[in-house]
């Protein structure tokens, strides 16, 4: 399958970064809008207002943003998709939305054309039930910011075909992005990790605690520099209080099993302010922190052996995604073997024991060797 033009439903912030991030790589563009008016904002807002700032910046040359800008046309008829090789959903984060999208290109697009969603936490197969040909569909899911962000998703429903998943690989490779392979899975393989562990600290947020501790205890225990609290700011607390529902929803109940989603992140979404950062971390509560770093901890190392379980991804894979996407110096089987496999079934059983996972079978049997890596 050659991909030459490339359409994308919805010219948003993440619609737009995908966009130009396939223009710079030599594909020629179509981004399809609501109205007229929205096609003619989002272009000036998103691809000659970004591009222009650059230029200004000295960032980029007025020749490469002439050869940008020509690759890239908008829309407000799915009719003019027609000539897209692949097209990249990126609409809002409504199931019903993107499975009437999926429809209207379904009736538009050529039949070999490759029709994929950019969802965070849908299912693929239930996104793609009503596309005729369900082996030219897939996942192809990036990261925020997509401009920056390197790690792409190639999500594979049980219907895509080899030569589909293939071609999107590709894609991906060409624009400059790692994509890792994985399974049709709520959340697929990052978000699973990601949204689960701000979930488990912001559950400690309370009289005890305040955020700046609780952000201060997360760069500690992951050796990063912006810890889970900071991104959580940046990802949008909408975002992440829906996407929380969202998962709990899909896996609380499974074999799996996931945390319930916090009242505090529920309240705080609510109060429509981000988490206040700027008050500086409490006194030091060495059993506190502990205690925190340890839920932390066990909470990672628990879903991530549920995902090699269910074969979602490979432990490869899994370990260069969350590097990527989220910066972490190492992934989660890294750091288990660095603490040492007895250290890391003592906080997988911890986690097990406060009621938000199901024991994977790895662990059931007690301490297992290390990862192999």
């Amino acid at each position: 399958m050659k991909i030459e033009t490339v359409g994308i439903v919805g010219f948003g912030v993440m619609g737009a970064a995908i966009g130009l991030n396939a223009a710079a790589s030599g594909y020629r563009v179509i981004y399809k809008e609501l109205n007229d008016e929205l096609v003619a904002a989002m272009y000036d807002r998103w691809v000659k207002g970004s591009l222009e700032k650059r230029v200004a910046k000295g960032k980029m040359t007025q020749q490469e943003m002439d050869q940008i800008t020509g690759k890239i046309s908008g829309t407000a008829s799915y009719a003019d998709l027609a000539p897209c090789d692949l097209v990249i959903e990126a609409a809002v984060e409504k199931m019903d939305l993107k499975i009437q999208i999926f429809k209207d290109l379904d009736a538009v697009c050529r039949p070999d054309a490759i029709l994929v969603s950019n969802t965070s936490t849908f299912l693929i197969e239930r996104l793609m039930a009503s596309v005729s040909n369900p082996s030219r569909t897939a996942g192809l899911h990036y990261f925020f910011p997509a401009n920056i962000n390197r790690l792409v998703e190639v999500i594979r429903q049980k219907e895509t075909g080899e030569a589909t998943f293939t071609a999107l690989m590709g894609f991906a490779e060409k624009n400059r992005k790692v994509p890792i392979a994985v399974k049709d899975f709520p959340g697929f393989a990052i978000n699973p990790v990601f949204i689960s562990s701000y979930m488990i600290l912001d559950s400690f947020y309370g009289e005890q605690t305040n955020v700046a501790t609780l952000e201060h205890i997360s760069q500690q225990a992951l050796k990063v520099r912006f810890g889970i609290m900071w991104v959580q700011n940046g990802s949008g607390l909408g975002t992440c209080y829906h996407a929380a529902v969202s998962m709990n929803d899909y896996l609380a109940d499974t074999d799996v099993g996931y945390p319930a989603v916090p009242e505090q992140l529920k309240a705080q979404f609510e109060s429509g302010a981000p988490w206040n950062l700027e008050d500086g971390p409490v006194a030091d509560d060495p059993k506190f922190a502990d205690t925190v770093r340890d839920r932390l901890l066990g909470n990672i190392f628990t879903i991530s052996t549920h995902l090699i379980e269910k074969q979602v991804v490979s432990i490869q894979d899994l370990e260069r995604g969350i590097c990527t996407a989220l910066a972490w110096p190492k992934g989660p089987f890294s750091m288990m073997n660095a603490l040492g496999m007895d250290e890391a079934a003592r906080l997988v059983a911890l986690t097990v024991e406060s009621g938000e996972y199901k024991m994977p079978k790895t662990f059931a049997g007690g301490v297992p060797a290390p990862w192999q890596l």
